[in-house]
């Protein structure tokens, strides 16, 4: 499933901020029409990560909430989906092949059912307690060093 520039980084976020400051340098790297898929034990952070993300691409991030029961929320370069409660029968029925050839960044947590789609990009949260780990599975070998500069540059500042 992986190329041969698959990169993988981790990052630890002690705070609510932090995991949002992840996903702001996220939305940074994230080339037109990404794949992100969030996976992790509920609570863990994703739709923090995904308010992060929102913020970078200019949407405010009062307005980016969980779609865990309207399963899609689409904003103007942004696309937030839950598939938590979708079998796989489900994803035709919620249009998933157009929103995967849309040019918005596509975040879809609980989305494991995608991960052998092409040049996806895979973020699991866990929870340790004290602090969450959000590693991050890059198949072209570009995100990781991307946001470690970033996330470098913000600590200097």
């Amino acid at each position: 499933m992986w190329g041969k520039e698959l990169s993988e980084c981790e990052f630890i976020s002690k705070s609510e901020e932090e995991t949002k400051k992840l996903g702001r340098a996220l939305g940074k790297v994230l080339p037109e029409g990404a794949l992100l898929i969030l996976k992790g034990d509920l609570g863990c952070g994703k739709t923090i990560l995904t308010k992060g993300i929102a913020s970078a691409l200019g949407i405010p991030e009062d307005e980016v909430s969980s779609p865990s029961f309207t399963l899609v929320h689409e904003y103007e370069k942004l696309v937030h989906s839950d598939l938590y409660r979708l079998g796989s029968g489900d994803l035709s029925d919620l249009g998933l092949d157009e929103l995967l050839t849309d040019k918005r960044i596509k975040v879809f947590e609980w989305g494991e059912s995608l991960e052998g789609e092409e040049d996806a990009i895979v973020v699991e949260c866990s929870d340790r307690g004290d602090y969450r780990v959000f590693k991050v599975k890059d198949p072209k070998g570009k995100i990781c060093e991307k946001l470690k500069e970033i996330l470098e540059e913000k600590c200097q500042e």
